[in-house]
């Protein structure tokens, strides 16, 4: 394999790895950032209780955010065996 083939080879993975990453970084951002704010600015929001349980918006919202985060990493982990690790395995292959 040529010097070329390894660049091509190289591009591709830092693309995939890019088009993977990006997104779920900004997802993840925006969600953290978004909790904080509510919590910063509206705290009484995530006071209130839910009607009918002694568990409050703000307990509910977190863990749904924990569950997202959770979500996020799987998703990551799965893509990145799938689409990632292949062009890592290839390029390892030819050195």
């Amino acid at each position: 394999m040529q010097a070329k083939d390894y660049t091509k080879t190289y591009e591709q993975l830092i693309r995939t790895r890019s088009k993977i990453l990006f997104p779920l970084i900004f997802l993840t951002v925006i969600s953290y950032f978004s909790f904080i704010g509510v919590i910063a600015f509206n705290p009484k929001f995530f006071g209130a209780l839910i009607v009918g349980t002694k568990i409050s918006i703000g307990i509910l919202l977190g863990f749904f955010l924990i569950l997202l985060i959770f979500l996020i990493t799987f998703t990551y982990v799965y893509l990145a065996n799938k689409k990632i690790e292949p062009l890592i395995k290839q390029i390892q292959k030819n050195v």
